[in-house]
């Protein structure tokens, strides 16, 4: 059920991708084999539930020693991963079974990302014109947080040490992060900060 205003959601899906790289070539496309989503609850201030699949690459299986390295995903992980067709369809589900309708007007919920390059970027790179409805809107939390505490951010490390925060877990492994992004909402939150549902991002 949608909260009483009509741009202020009463869900976070707190979204952190991440992809094939390599430290002398990017590979092209550039393919997610990490996608953990986390259903934040922004009036009761936790974690109601969590999404976390690896995934597949399609185009480069290889997974680089560097991308290893950063992320700690291994080739094994990503071997046993599941398609990225299949976790768009799982993602779906999950929604559903944690009562998010995604047909809901106006939604209850809005993605948020460190940046904008997960949905406007890499998925879209990877899905082109077919990107969800769902998927095209968000906010990008380090633009938030800079609004509200008139800093620019640099990165997730940068509001962790702002707010006195520990770094919890591996930096880029993907489900880690969305759940130190998710301490840096509470304490945004805690702040004053009130999250408004963009009308749309700017996504083709």
């Amino acid at each position: 059920m949608a909260s009483a205003n009509s741009n202020s959601p009463e869900y976070l899906l707190i979204l952190d991708f991440e992809a094939t790289c390599d430290l002398e070539k990017t590979p092209s496309p550039q393919e997610i084999i990490e996608f953990p989503t986390l259903l934040y609850n922004i009036k009761e201030r936790k974690i109601e539930s969590i999404f976390h699949h690896y995934i597949r690459p399609d185009v480069h299986p290889e997974i680089s020693d560097f991308c290893t390295e950063l992320t700690g995903i291994t080739q094994e992980q990503a071997d046993n991963g599941i398609s990225l067709h299949d976790a768009l369809i799982k993602h779906v589900a999950w929604l559903e079974e944690n009562g998010i309708c995604l047909n809901e007007s106006p939604p209850p919920f809005v993605y948020l990302t460190n940046g904008d390059w997960d949905l406007k970027t890499c998925l879209r790179k990877q899905l082109g014109t077919s990107i969800p409805p769902h998927f095209r809107q968000w906010i990008n939390v380090k633009k938030e947080f800079s609004k509200l505490y008139n800093a620019r951010c640099t990165g997730m490390t940068f509001m962790l040490d702002s707010l006195d925060l520990e770094l919890e877990g591996r930096h880029h492994s993907g489900i880690d992060d969305t759940k130190n992004i998710a301490r840096i909402c509470t304490a945004m939150l805690n702040d004053g900060w009130t999250p408004i549902i963009p009308e749309r991002n700017d996504i083709t």
